[in-house]
This record gives structure tokens, sequence and C-alpha cells, in this order.
């Protein structure tokens, strides 16, 4: 395999689009072909190992139509029993090897997930197409060189972001910041602040990990109190002199600096609910848009967004697709026992679908509901003339609240609504609880600065701001007769002894913080304290 530093020193830029942009320029039925080729492909696998035979039964599908029919929709407990003991024996591949969820989903710890050579590779070649398209402003446009260097926020293995790095790293030389196998000897916020120290000196081309780092950075520089300590190595002629450079600027422009009068980023990418929450700070901070995309440890890349940072395209390669129309999920809620109908990626329309798929490449996970809700927002991209749909992440199907069966909050829906206020909050956490027998929305915020709110006031800015973002609950306060919100404000720090809670009890990265949806009764208790909330 020719690897994209040596199509970058050969000037094959043409090449290289095709190689890895080349997805968002299929028609549907090319899309089409080449997902019913790989699943045939992987079919054939299945039909050959032991855990392929036990979901699929003795008969070995010939068809798109008859893997559907005969096949049932499966979810991480049909696999467990194996995939917790990591049994390669099992497997259609043999797996080069396992990543797991975070464990957040309360069901199993970590849900285990074996990724051969071919998914790794994947893996490599989607996250350098995300590093072309955010760096791009128009189609065959490449901006990215050997030994650009790549700011990592994100979790190291066996989570799957520590591998996707791992994956782009053999298809070009890449500088990370810190280097891979030192970042992961440290701990999360070790890890970032050595990243920042290493880019002050030596500069920063990409950034990829989590939105709210960027915009924490963001907000430090423009307080004046930059997160990275000066160090004896930031002493040089040459980083003092590009750091009183962007001083000048940004008096001359603004009288703050800020992170993009240090760095030019080519790039940016990032994922998760509050992505598309943080755009406008981020573009504001760092002087780029963050390009989106959505994975899964399960399913590894699944779509991403193109260089206009509007819908997002899925992969053809990756996985096979499905998708259970919002009519029929609700109807799996009604009654466990009925079995959902699927459509197929062509057979797509405007609207609210829940995600399954099958991987490719020797995966296990088959017609697997991985439990995530997408939006399909349009048919096609008419602006950028991508003939394929176009979807954004909706919800995660478990952190849905639902309040008097009527409207569904989302996480991204409170992201939006507080956006939306004036409030200067720090974290929040939302659930649903009852008060007189009535369904509240309760949302537990903590302020950045210790001073005086009216909650009131609060309430009266979130219920305006949710009727905004979320139609259903528009009507809702007619329906019930009252305002189903309810606002405790946090005390100062206490997502801070959270966290430090968390971590001298040796937690996980994950569950150093608390689900923003749905915490338990245990989580929240520790969030709480032993002090009084106000609200």
């Amino acid at each position: 395999m020719t690897s994209l530093s040596t199509l970058l020193q050969q000037g094959r830029k043409e090449e290289i689009w095709t190689k890895y942009c080349g997805f968002l320029d299929l028609s549907i039925d090319e899309f089409m072909e080449i997902q019913e080729r790989l699943l045939l492909e992987q079919i054939d696998l299945l039909g050959k190992c032991l855990m392929g035979r036990m979901l699929m039964g003795d008969v070995i599908p010939t068809t798109i139509n008859e893997f559907r029919e005969v096949v049932p929709l499966t979810t991480y407990g049909d696999y467990q029993e194996y995939l917790d003991q990591k049994r390669n024996d099992v497997l259609p591949r043999e797996p080069v090897i396992w990543a797991h969820t975070s464990g957040r989903s309360g069901e199993f710890r970590y849900k285990w997930t074996p990724y051969t050579k071919k998914m790794v590779e994947r893996l490599g070649e989607t996250t350098a197409g995300g590093m072309i398209i955010a760096s791009c402003t128009q189609k065959g446009e490449v901006n990215i060189e050997p030994n650009d260097s790549v700011l990592v926020g994100s979790a190291p293995p066996p989570y799957v972001s520590g591998i996707f790095n791992r994956a782009v790293d053999e298809h070009m030389d890449l500088r990370f910041l810190p280097p891979l196998l030192e970042g992961d000897q440290m701990d999360f916020r070790e890890r970032i602040q050595a990243g920042f120290k290493l880019a002050m000196i030596e500069g920063m081309d990409f950034f990829y990990g989590l939105s709210s780092i960027l915009v924490r950075v963001g907000e430090q520089f423009e307080q004046g109190s930059n997160s990275v300590k000066f160090s004896v190595e930031m002493l040089r002629p040459d980083v003092l002199w590009r750091l009183l450079k962007s001083y000048l600027t940004a008096k001359i422009k603004r009288g703050k600096l800020l992170p993009k009068d240090v760095w030019k980023l080519k790039g940016i990418m990032t994922g998760g609910i509050d992505a598309s929450v943080y755009t406008k700070q981020i573009e504001y901070y760092w002087g780029k848009k963050p390009l989106s995309g959505i994975a899964c440890t399960e399913g590894g890349s699944i779509c991403m967004q193109a260089w206009n940072y509007q819908g997002m395209t899925f992969f053809p390669e990756n996985n096979f697709y499905e998708f259970i129309s919002h009519e029929e999920h609700k109807k799996n809620k009604k009654d466990p026992d009925y079995h959902p109908k699927t459509v197929l990626y062509n057979e797509l329309e405007p609207g609210i679908y829940e995600l399954v798929f099958t991987n490719f490449h020797g995966g296990i996970f088959t017609r697997y509901r991985v439990g995530d809700l997408i939006e399909v927002i349009s048919t096609r991209d008419d602006e950028l003339d991508i003939d394929l749909p176009q979807v954004n992440f909706y919800s995660r199907d478990n952190d849905i609240i639902n309040i008097a069966g009527f409207a569904l909050i989302t996480e991204k829906d409170i992201w939006l609504a507080l956006e939306k206020t004036d409030l200067d909050y720090h974290e929040w956490v939302a659930r649903k609880e009852f008060k007189d027998g009535k369904p509240y929305l309760h949302l537990f915020i903590e302020m950045k600065t210790v001073t005086h709110v009216d909650t009131n006031d609060i309430i009266s800015q979130l219920n305006t701001a949710l009727q905004e973002v979320n139609s259903d609950y528009t009507n809702i306060e007619e329906m019930l007769g009252y305002t189903a919100l309810h606002i405790s404000l946090l005390n100062p720090g206490a997502f801070g002894l959270y966290m430090d809670y968390q971590q001298s009890h040796g937690a996980d990265l994950a569950h150093t913080k608390p689900p923003h949806m749905k915490p338990t009764a245990k989580q929240l208790k520790k969030l709480l304290g032993d002090k009084k909330i106000k609200g």
C-alpha cells in the first residue's frame, strides 16, 4: 500500500483526494453497490466462524434481502459471553487489537470490540480524510503535509479514539503532541497540558478531540490566564518572538490575546453532542470551524461533514447500514417483543432514525443496535452537489428525557438552550423527576463564578430557550398547565470535587465526570456532596 506521505511527496493530490475523500463523489447507486459487495463478503466470513453461525443460523443468506429477513437484530448481550473473554477463535478474522467503550451504559462495565487489520486501516483512512476535509475550502484541495503536528485531546487505547491516532500514524508521518507512547503514560489532564506546552514551542497544525477543551483554553486566553505554564524550554528567542508578534497583533485588533493569534490551525476535528453547540465559540477563539463526525467503538467511523460544515455523509466501506424509522422505534419501545422493520441508505427520507449496522472486513457486530439516533436533514447536499443523504447526530436512545409522553428532550437540546441564555455556567446534569405527581425536567447547574442568581430568572430564560430549540417543548406548558422545568444551583466546584473523588478511587477516564443526562441517584449524591443546594 502506498502511504499518504509518499503520495504527498510525489504531488499526487488528485489521487489522494479520490482515495481518502472520494466517497463524497459517489452516486447513491454506487454507494449501494459497495455496500452489497462488502456485505456479501462479510456474510461469507461470518458463515465460517462459530459466532457468525450462531447469529445467522444454519441457512447462510445469499442476498441483502435474505440477510435482513433471516438474521435478527442484535445488541451487545448477544456477544458478551465471547467478547468479554476476548475469544479470537470464534471470530470471522483474527483481530490485531481490542477496543472498549466507556461503559457509561450501566448495563455492561465495558463493551469490547475486536478490530481486524483492515478495520484499523479503515480507521486511518477516514481520519486522514477528515484532516484533508477539515483543512480544505473546496473539492480536490489537499493542504496536509508530512510532519504536520497534531494535538490530541482524546483518550488513549483501548478507547477507539486512541486507536484512530495510531491508525492514521500508519498512513502518514505526523508529530503528535505529546508523542503517542509518552501521552499514554499520562492522565488526561497531564496529557493536554503537555500537548499545549509542546504546541507553544513547536507550533500546532491540527487539533483532534473534545470541543470543550478548545473552548476552555480559549476562555483562559481571553481572561488573560494561559492554561499552559511557561517553562525553561519555552524561553527560546523564536518562541518569545512568535508570542510577542501574536500579542501585538491581538492588541491592534481587539486588545485580547486569543489562541488564533498564536496558532494558525489548518484543521480542527471534533465529535460528540457538544460539537455543534460550541462551533461558534471555537471559530471565535481559534479562527477555524470544527469538522464534526460520528464514530463509535463497535462501528468505527460512521459519517463525517464536508467542507461546508453542514450535514454528514456516511462512509460506504466500514459497515453495512440499516435504519429503523422513528415510528418503528417507538413501537418497539412500547412492545419489546415487536420486531422493527428497517430501511436502507437509499430509502432514507428526512426524519429521525435509529442506526443499525453490520461490520465489514471481518468484524463481528451484525445487524447491531448501537443505541444512536440520527436525523436525516436532506437526501442530498445541493450546495456541494453531494448526491447522498445528509445526517446529523440526534441523540443517544437512552439519553432522551420524556416529559409526560409529549416532549422528548435530548442532551443537544439542553446544550443549545443553555447557550441561548446569558448564564455564565460551568457544567450541568439533567434528569426527570416528579413533584406532587407531576413530571419535571430538573437541571442541576454549576456556575463559573459565585454570584447571586435568581433561579426564577434562570427558569424563565431556559424555558424560552427550550421552546426555541425543541418544537415538542413549545406547547408543553399549555398542555400540562404548568412550567415543567426545575433548576437547582450546585455548590461552586461541585464537578471538580466529583472528578477528584472519582480519580482518587481509581475511576476510569470515562467515569471521572457524571453523564449529562439521567445521572444515577448515586452519581447525583456524589455531585451534590453534603451541602444543600440552592433551588
